[in-house]
């Protein structure tokens, strides 16, 4: 079988020296370092992102290899100049697993920028992304970049709220921790797994969390995250939570908590903060880097995206939501998209108003379109489809050119979108497949990195 990477014609000569080509692994330590300066920010652990980099090429990632990093080199200086790697993985659309690549690490070394070189990584980015058989690229990143190459936002990205340091309840005198926290292992694995898909109940795009994925989370330092058990009484795993493992920015992080059934959540967060609490003061009492500029633990962030049971029980010791940011989602083939995900689609048809439909749902991007032809309830086409003047022959509905993907992954509703957007319509049929269809719905999406 032919391997991804040798579909892509590489290496390549840009002129001026500068080559385009695959990582190997003998550029692990200069692209380490690479990224180390590049995208290093105030505040942050210093050998982060130098980990990170050699943990995504030297095997230990369970998706990812050298090769999957595209580079530019200026060859007469012998130095990489640009970067940007795919982290090829799993995600679920309403429980149907579908391929995608996340995009990661771009950066250009400054006195290279202005010159198409992210252009041309991305290019072949794409290309490898669609000899692995993905079905949409995702990153995360900077305002309005992205949206040069095809994507738009279209998923929530974080969301939290800040637990100031001083709110952070203490035990009372004589008082005993309700519920024991310590670091996962292996073994618990199983218990994880079980707790996790808690998670994902009544979300639409999630990320899949099995063995192998936890394996590498729980032996993984990458990402500066520790997951922790939460044990009862009876020495049973009740819950389970993702807490940072250095302090960033003057702050832990809690990234993620959830408990079993019938155990209350307001009990176990007590616990909880205290022991991040204790964590970051731990670990700022031995990394300080000069006693005249003490830092001291300033507050933890529950990363927990834009609600959480977790805001409600500890609603007035929190500060105020910040809202989520957003993936930056591409979808290259829209209807390849749909047809895949066809049976989630013929539910939600099958239980709203408009089962058992028969018809054709027109929708014009202005320049391109969508066309779902539908017998009895069932999908039976999904096409490309161009109107010859949206003006007069414009289908049931418009979208502006990527702003359909926000409706397709129940990023917003089709009322919000027609509120957001003069030309973003639709009319009386097609405004009830659409709401049948894709209706607004939240998603649980965490990064493999």
């Amino acid at each position: 079988m032919t391997s991804p990477h040798n579909t892509l014609n590489l290496p390549r000569a840009l002129g001026d020296g500068l080559v385009l080509r695959l990582a190997t692994e003998a550029d692990i330590d200069p692209l380490a370092e690479f990224n180390g300066q590049i995208h290093y920010e105030d505040g942050e652990p210093t050998g982060f992102l130098p980990t990170f980099t050699r943990v995504l090429m030297n095997g230990q990632h369970p998706t990812m290899v050298a090769k999957d990093f595209v580079l530019v080199e200026d060859t007469t200086k012998r130095k990489i100049i640009s970067a940007t790697c795919l982290i090829p993985q799993v995600w679920y659309y309403d429980g149907i697993p579908f391929k995608m690549g996340q995009p990661e690490l771009v950066g250009t070394n400054p006195a290279y920028r202005r010159r198409g070189l992210v252009r041309l990584i991305f290019d072949t980015i794409h290309q490898l992304s669609a000899a692995y058989g993905h079905q949409l690229q995702g990153i995360t990143g900077i305002p309005w970049f992205y949206r040069q190459f095809g994507y738009e936002f279209a998923l929530d990205l974080g969301g939290r709220r800040a637990l100031p340091i001083a709110n952070v309840p203490e035990l009372k005198e004589d008082e005993a921790e309700p519920y024991q926290i310590r670091p996962a292992t292996e073994t618990d694995i199983p218990a994880l797994i079980h707790l996790y898909q808690q998670c994902l109940e009544g979300k639409l795009v999630t990320t899949p969390m099995d063995e192998a994925r936890w394996r590498y989370e729980l032996s993984s330092r990458t990402y500066a995250i520790q997951t922790y058990c939460i044990i009862n009484d009876q020495q049973r795993i009740v819950g389970s939570c993702r807490g940072s493992a250095e302090v960033w920015h003057s702050e832990m992080g809690l990234w993620g908590i959830v408990v079993d059934k019938g155990v209350s959540l307001r009990v176990v967060l007590p616990g909880v903060t205290r022991k991040l609490k204790a964590h970051g003061e731990a670990y700022l009492a031995n990394h300080q880097d000069s006693k005249d500029q003490e830092q001291k633990l300033a507050a933890i962030q529950f990363h927990l995206g834009a609600d959480h049971p977790a805001y409600q029980a500890f609603d007035a010791k929190l500060g105020p939501l910040q809202k989520p940011y957003g993936w930056y989602i591409r979808v290259p083939d829209v209807p390849g998209f749909i047809q895949h995900v066809t049976p989630a689609l013929e539910k939600r048809l099958a239980n709203s108003v408009m089962s058992g439909y028969s018809g054709e749902l027109k929708i014009t991007f202005y320049r391109g379109g969508l066309r779902l032809v539908f017998d009895g309830g069932r999908l039976t086409q999904a096409e490309d489809w161009a109107s010859q003047d949206s003006r007069k022959d414009g289908g049931g509905a418009g979208f502006p050119p990527l702003i359909f993907l926000k409706l397709l992954f129940g990023y917003r509703s089709l009322a919000e979108l027609r509120d957001a957007f003069p030309d973003c319509w639709a009319n009386e049929e097609s405004t009830l497949l659409l709401n049948a269809l894709f209706p607004k719905q939240p998603s649980w999406v965490v990064q493999m990195v």
